[in-house]
């Protein structure tokens, strides 16, 4: 009994002292800022890293000076999309066209609903604003076209 009693506590001190270091490499305070770019020069795509949610929260946040149950609704509809980018950027059997469409496609129901959202001030704010979603490249960046009129 005596025997197993050591070795179980040998087995915790030996986990211990193993886990240690990996405990350390998670430290987050050493985690590049959410605003670095890539050597590409690009933002990263999608996720929880550079180019993600988060950042997308934090612009339009800045860009419309929102409140903060503001900040909580469009994070609720920015992170309800996080999972169908995630779906898409996996989805290896998608041409190079239907992905951008499909992007698009979600990025358009992100801006509705974040308009929705909106004072009538912030919405002039955002129909300035490019278009939510990656760079458009080559194409010429303007303001978003105005709402339907109901």
């Amino acid at each position: 009994m005596k025997l197993a009693y050591k070795l179980s506590l040998l087995a915790l001190t030996v986990g211990l002292l193993v886990s240690i270091p990996l405990i350390k490499a998670q430290d987050v305070s050493k985690a590049p800022p959410s605003d670095v770019q890539g050597p590409d020069g690009h933002h990263g795509k999608g996720g929880k890293g550079p180019g993600g949610p988060r950042q997308m929260i934090d612009m339009l946040t800045k860009k419309l000076n929102l409140t903060a149950d503001q900040v909580t609704e469009v994070s609720e509809i920015v992170k309800s999309h996080d999972a169908a980018m995630k779906a898409l950027r996996d989805n290896q059997g998608l041409s190079k066209e239907d992905r951008r469409t499909q992007t698009q496609a979600i990025f358009k129901d992100i801006q509705t609903q974040v308009r929705a959202k909106l004072t009538s001030d912030q919405q002039a704010i955002l129909d300035k604003m490019p278009p939510l979603g990656p760079p458009q490249h080559g194409k010429k960046k303007g303001g978003n076209p105005p709402p339907p009129s109901n």
